[in-house]
């Protein structure tokens, strides 16, 4: 289990991961609001930030993926309209 540190730790990369995808104006959400197709890109970068900070290897995939996948987002057409839901 994570103690207090650990967690600030990963807050700090989390919001370091924040501040570089704003950086650029790419994204408009705010940290509070990050988009749920969105999480595991930062979650995956904020790994590749804090895994040397407890000795683990830091893949940089980790990071382009993260990116990636924020790009696309980003880039990905709405309609405007809201999403039916089907259940099968």
């Amino acid at each position: 289990m994570a103690d207090a540190e650990d967690l600030l730790v990963a807050k700090q990369k989390l919001r370091a991961v924040h501040a570089s995808v704003r950086k650029d104006d790419r994204v408009r959400w705010t940290i509070q609001t990050i988009p749920e197709g969105a999480e595991e890109p930062y979650v995956l970068m904020a790994s590749f930030l804090t895994a040397p900070e407890f000795g683990k290897a830091a893949d940089p995939m980790w990071w382009t993926w993260g990116e990636r996948e924020i790009t696309a987002l980003t880039k990905a057409p709405t309609s405007g309209e809201p999403v039916k839901q089907e259940y099968f």
